[in-house]
């Protein structure tokens, strides 16, 4: 039951209130909301829609696309009954109160309380004036309410039982009481019409809605259909409900009426839903009873023919013959042909038709009679033809005396002479394919076709003339002839035409037309086209296709190529398996309203996203995301009216996308951003502008953004230079591990050494030291010879004593080593120690004293490793101090008592500034020229450290007293026992070299560096060549790497480095023989050459420097001390280069070379300059032709040997011949220039001048002080 009904005028969207709740219909499809009986829908000025249901107001949420229920300021439903639009809100009405909504603040409050009718239930509200508003309601008496107070008066004209109510554009009020019809009054309450059942041809008197619809009065009731009452005429016409009829009103009960904004009609109806009612100029005639005169006897058509009485004939399929009169629009079913087949009719003379029945053969049909009479054909073989081979013969009057037989073998059929006479089959024609149709006649000349040729009779030879054949696989489905006698051919391929003038075959262009099944040409200019169930126009002059559908009459239809005519009013029929369709010629105008277009819904895999929307009207999706649905609205005047539309999408190569859905589905969108436009075709046929729907931006999935693109990125950068670190790093682990190897190597050689040596040393030793000490026993003390066998004797001792200490830091090393602690009385102890070292001090009037503390009583220490360290601490003293001074032993406990510190001070010359780091290392001694081993400290400091303690020492004069003391401290904590300790590499700290060894101040060692430098280093070593190039590379320029002598010359070929070091045991070219090759190649024999070997005899260190190597460094061998021996090549070439730019006498070619072949080839350059000094010419061409040179080789030697160019060399010699003459000769200047090679004098004083600063006359009257 439809109660109530309202069509936006924002998107044209039906809203249907219904008992059940309420509806929305956008022309395809229907949507619910709510639930409940639904009495009133308004839609505003804001076009917000509104619904009254018993449970109160609700609004429209169009981004949620919901109803929200609407509540007052106390969170309360807000109940109400009826609305009236006002000019700044919505009213609504209650049960004694107003309601108002207000545009400007969107708040809906209390506005008023009826008075004095409180309780005055408002069922519907209308607006009377500009402050007065009308209220009915069925039970009670309608009410005028005054906005402005809400005060109530009654109305001027008779409001019992009010079911409807309307207000015309002339102000007159029309009410429909119930069971009384309709009354008419003026605004004073004057009655001036009513009709009912006994003064009009209303049916009944039970009115339920009126509307107001282009000045009628339309009355809709129930069960009487709908009354339409012109006010002018008071003539009443009725639309009703006829059973079979579907242009007849669809109900009879119709509850409501309501004409929209776009003047369109609509009927709600009680049990049949809702009406759309307007004039259409199309109709489909359908199968109906038999008898009923609105209908066909069988849907089907087959065959359509007019007869000069303009009777229109129609075959059907089964249902016999159907006789139509266009002037009433009423069918005839001839009964007498119920259940035949007719496949084709046409015209033979005033009373007959000639029909083809399918395999039944020809009959002559007589118009008044309805009776069948066989026709005659005498010939056998023309009889067999056309009846008896089962397949369908088209007929056709081309002429009035003649007619087409068209079968396999088309006939012309003579009418008065009864006589068949075959049609021939002229040039190029060889079968016919598929069935022969009839197209039109115009004249003599006559068209006819098959599925793919055109052809035309020749009349006169009764001739097949082939017009025009189809091209490829196209098939011809239906001809027709237009007025300017183009034949428009509808075929598998769309629409196109033929000019038999001009030849030429022209495609219409269409992409919603794929096949057409039926076409006819009008009289307005105008081909009828049908296809897939759906019909065009195609506009011959406007060149425009048109889309009917049902809003014109029209129901889906499979139309056929043969059922269609062209009347002889102008008016079109086509038949097809759906029934016959009647085209009016005169078709209704219809306002040339352009629709509208915008976006109604998006669906992102079936999940509504409007709310995501922004309003720019954009949406970001995820590329992944699924199937994309744009819904559109079209704001159409006929909402049924279903337009073609067109989608275009830029970003997606601006391709346009055709659709009779008002939808578009997209999936699989690559990144980026797509605008989409839509466009759709309007009733003339035009198309229009295309409306901005929706930015939709389709982002990339997280793996394809730009910030995880560049995080990859980084990531990836970053990871490269971590995995090339890691490299590094690994192979500078490599090159660690291979030096320590080989350090480990080398300390395990030297300390075989070491030990195999003190082995050695013990045996001779023993016997020196045993012989000497019974010498010195028979010897008194008074003998001569006694100091000195006491000396000697003192010294083998010492010497037996480091053979120990070596030994016995060897035990510690290769098993566990063991510190006997135990309580010992500390003084005691040290003065017993020191008490040793007495008479030896005595001797040199060196006195010892011993300073206890008092506190340290007993102390926990390995007595016999504690008795040497305070052994060597005292000897180094004595060794240090001057004759006739004090040594002082001191002991005290540390300031947190947890060590005691036993303290050695003498009066020597003091530590200096001495590195105390290395103070402990040994053989460091100092700044001091007194001789030792420096084991003896060293040793001491690896015993300290056994036991927890620390040494050190410090110089006296920061506290005012001359020398130095020396100090270990060892910890008061200890418990007595035997301690355990782990093996350790003690010789390799014992033996290890101080920083210091050589004498080379460390500025100076510093500013040693060869950044200009390149350098080429050659060993077959992969190892060793790596990790001196991972060591040197920041000292060099460059650094080139070759594993063998062959490989290395051609490096010093090509680069030129400036030193090489080099392996001597190589594959292929040893070092010996790199080095004589490099030394005797005038080319490159000024590049120093460093050897490396294991080998450490003179034998092959001779051989080296024979073959020309500039320094020898055996392995193993420090970095450091390789650099520096190449920095002192690289210093010497720089140094002697220096010599020969500086002013002076150059150096003799054996100073300032490094090889023979150097040496030889200055002597040479050196003779030549000499000999040819005062010639002019002598220059590079001069000295290179005398030599063998080029200019380049001559150029790199010279600057390699000297740092000086040829003619700065020539110009450096005939300096000093020069300057030779001026102090020894009495020769002119002159003179001197003549032999020195200058050709002026002038020349040769501004060169001597720029050479020595001076004239030659200056420099001859006053010589330098080096030159006298």
């Amino acid at each position: 039951m439809v109660r109530c009904m309202e069509v936006s005028q924002e998107k044209g969207y039906v809203w249907i209130g219904t008992r059940s709740g309420i509806g929305r219909f956008d022309g395809y499809e229907q949507r619910r909301y709510l639930r409940g009986n639904v009495t009133h829908i308004l839609e505003d000025e804001e076009h917000t829609i509104w619904v009254i249901t018993e449970k109160g107001i609700f609004r429209y949420n169009e981004i949620e696309d919901n109803f929200i229920l609407v509540r007052d300021k106390d969170n309360n439903p807000v109940i109400a009954s009826s609305l009236c639009l006002w000019e700044d809100g919505v009213i609504f009405g209650g049960r004694g109160r107003l309601y108002k909504y207000n545009y400007e603040d969107h708040i809906i409050n209390l506005f008023h309380t009826l008075k004095p009718n409180g309780k005055y239930h408002i069922s519907n509200l209308y607006q009377w004036d500009s402050h007065t508003l009308l209220a009915t309601n069925r039970w009670a008496k309608a009410l005028f309410i005054d906005i402005a107070t809400g005060n109530t008066r009654p109305v001027p004209f008779n409001s019992e039982q009010i079911i409807s109510l309307l207000i015309d554009r002339k102000g007159n009020v029309w009410v429909a009481h119930y069971n009384q019809g309709v009354s008419c009054y003026g605004r004073n309450g004057k009655q001036l019409q009513t009709y009912h059942t006994q003064n009009s041809p209303l049916k009944t008197n039970v009115v339920l809605s009126l509307e107001e619809h282009n000045g009628q009065i339309w009355m809709g009731t129930d069960g009487g259909g709908i009354h339409i009452l012109n006010p002018q005429t008071g003539k009443i016409s009725t639309l009703r409900y006829i059973p079979g009829d579907r242009y007849s009103l669809p109900a009879n009960s119709i509850l409501c009426l309501y004409n929209d904004k776009s003047n369109n009609m609509w009927a709600g109806s009680v049990r049949n839903g809702l009406i759309n009612i307007k004039e259409v100029g199309m109709k489909t005639y359908q199968d109906v009873l038999p008898g009923q005169n609105y209908g066909l006897s069988e849907k089907t058509i087959l065959s359509i023919y007019q007869d000069n009485d303009n009777q229109i004939w129609i075959g059907t399929d089964g249902g016999g013959i159907n006789l139509f009169d266009p002037a009433t629009g009423k069918f005839h079913h001839i009964l007498s042909t119920w259940e035949e087949k007719v496949a084709s009719i046409t015209g033979m003379d005033k009373n007959h038709l000639l029909v083809s029945l399918f395999s039944q053969g020809l009959f002559v049909f007589h118009k008044e009679t309805h009776r069948y009479q066989p026709l005659v054909i005498i010939n056998d073989s023309i009889n067999d033809i056309l009846c008896h081979r089962g397949k369908t013969v088209n007929v056709y009057q081309n002429t009035p005396e003649t007619i087409l037989m068209l079968s396999e073998t088309p006939y012309k059929y003579h009418i008065g002479k009864k006589q068949f006479i075959p049609i021939t089959k002229g040039k190029g024609i060889t079968d016919i394919v598929g069935t022969l149709l009839p197209i039109n006649s115009t004249g003599e000349d006559c068209y006819l076709h098959d599925l793919e040729h055109i052809y035309k009779i020749n009349s006169s030879l009764n001739e097949l003339e082939l017009i025009f054949t189809c091209q490829t696989d196209t098939v011809f489905n239906s001809v027709s002839l237009d007025e300017n006698g183009l034949l428009w051919i509808g075929s598998n391929y769309g629409l196109s035409y033929y000019n038999p003038v001009t030849k030429q075959y022209t495609l219409v262009p269409n992409t919603l037309i794929n096949e057409i099944s039926s076409l006819i040409c009008d009289r307005q200019g105008r081909v009828w086209i049908g296809t897939e169930e759906k019909l065009f126009a195609y506009l011959i002059k406007e060149k425009k296709f048109i889309l009917f559908g049902e809003p014109d009459g029209v129901v889906q239809n499979e139309y056929l190529e043969k059922p269609r005519l062209l009347s002889s009013s102008g008016d079109i029929y086509m038949g097809g398996v759906n029934g016959l369709l009647h085209i009016n010629r005169h078709l209704p105008d219809e306002p040339a309203l352009l629709p509208t277009l915008q976006l109604a819904d998006i669906l992102v895999g079936g999940e509504r996203v409007y709310d995501r929307i922004s309003n720019d009207h954009q949406l970001s999706v995820n590329e992944k995301s699924k199937p994309i649905i744009i819904k559109i609205i079209t704001r159409n005047k006929d909402i049924f009216r279903k337009p073609m539309y067109r989608y275009t999408i830029t970003g997606l190569n601006g391709q346009n996308i055709y659709s009779y859905l008002p939808e578009i589905n997209l999936s699989s969108l690559p990144t980026g951003s797509y605008h989409i436009k839509a466009a759709c075709s309007t009733r003339n046929g035009d198309w229009t502008a295309d409306y901005d729907i929706l930015t939709l931006i389709v982002l990339p999935p997280w793996y394809k953004s730009g910030w995880f693109i560049l995080s990859c990125t980084l990531f990836i950068f970053v990871s490269v230079i971590l995995i090339f670190i890691l490299l590094l790093r690994n192979k500078e682990t490599k090159l660690k591990w291979a030096m320590k190897e080989h350090e480990q190597q080398v300390y395990e050689e030297k300390v075989r050494f070491l030990i195999n040596t003190s082995h050695e040393l013990r045996t001779p030793l023993t016997l020196i030291h045993a012989p000497l000490k019974q010498l010195m026993d028979k010897l008194t003390a008074d003998n001569e010879n006694y100091p000195l066998i006491q000396s000697i004797c003192k010294q083998s001792e010492r010497m037996k004593n480091i053979l120990n200490t070596v030994l016995n830091v060897r035990k510690m090393e290769v098993g566990q080593s063991t510190l006997h602690v135990q309580s010992i009385q500390l003084d005691e102890w040290a003065e017993q120690l020191i008490s040793d070292f007495k008479p030896e001090a005595s001797v040199r009037g060196i006195t010892l004293v011993y300073q206890p503390e008092p506190e340290i009583q007993t102390l926990c220490f390995d007595k016999e490793k504690c008795t040497t360290i305070l052994t060597n601490l005292l000897i180094n003293a004595l060794k240090y101090t001057p004759d006739e001074s004090t040594i002082s032993i001191s002991t005290r406990l540390s300031e947190d008592k947890t060590r005691v510190r036993i303290s050695i001070s003498d009066q020597g010359p003091g530590l200096k500034d001495v590195d105390t780091n290395n103070l402990f290392v040994r053989f460091y001694q100092g700044n001091n020229s007194r001789p030792g081993t420096g084991i003896g400290l060293s040793y001491s400091k690896i015993l300290v450290e056994q036991h927890g303690g620390n040494i050190g020492a410090y110089d006296n004069k920061n506290f005012g007293s001359p020398g130095a003391t020396f100090w270990f401290e060892l910890p008061l904590n200890t418990e007595p026992g035997n301690i355990t300790l782990h093996p350790q590499e003690y010789l390799n700290t014992l033996l290890a070299p101080t920083q210091e060894t050589e004498s080379i101040p460390k500025q100076q060692e510093e500013n040693k560096t060869a950044p200009n430098h390149t350098l080429l280093v050659v060993d077959d070593n992969k190892d060793l060549t790596d990790y001196l190039a991972t060591a040197l590379k920041d000292r060099f320029k460059t650094i080139w790497v070759a594993a063998d002598g062959e490989e290395a010359l051609r490096l010093c070929r090509k680069k030129r480095p400036h030193i090489v070091v080099s392996d001597i045991q190589m594959p292929r070219m040893n070092g010996y023989e790199l080095c004589k090759q490099i030394k005797e190649d005038l080319e490159i024999s000024h590049i120093p050459v460093i050897l490396l070997t294991a080998r450490n005899d003179e034998e092959s260190q001779l051989y080296g420097y024979k073959n020309g190597a500039d320094a020898y460094v055996t392995k193993p061998f420090e970095v450091s001390m390789l650099y520096a021996i190449i920095c002192s090549q690289l210093h010497n070439r720089e140094r002697m280069r220096t010599r020969y730019t500086d002013i002076g006498p150059l150096p003799p070619p054996e100073e300032g070379t490094f090889s023979s072949a150097d040496e030889e080839f200055l002597n040479r350059l050196n003779q030549i300059i000499t000999e040819h000094l005062d010639n002019e010419q002598l220059g590079i061409p001069f000295i290179c032709d005398k030599i063998g040179i080029s200019r380049a080789s001559l150029y790199n030697k010279l600057k390699a040997l000297t740092d000086m160019g040829a003619n700065d060399y020539i110009t450096q010699i005939r300096m000093e011949r020069a300057i030779w003459l001026i102090l020894h000769t009495e020769l002119s200047v002159n003179d001197i220039a003549d032999k020195t090679g200058f050709s002026t004098a002038r020349y040769f004083s501004t060169v001597f001048k720029q050479h020595t600063g001076c004239s030659p006359t200056q420099y001859r009257e006053k010589p330098p002080v080096s030159t006298q």
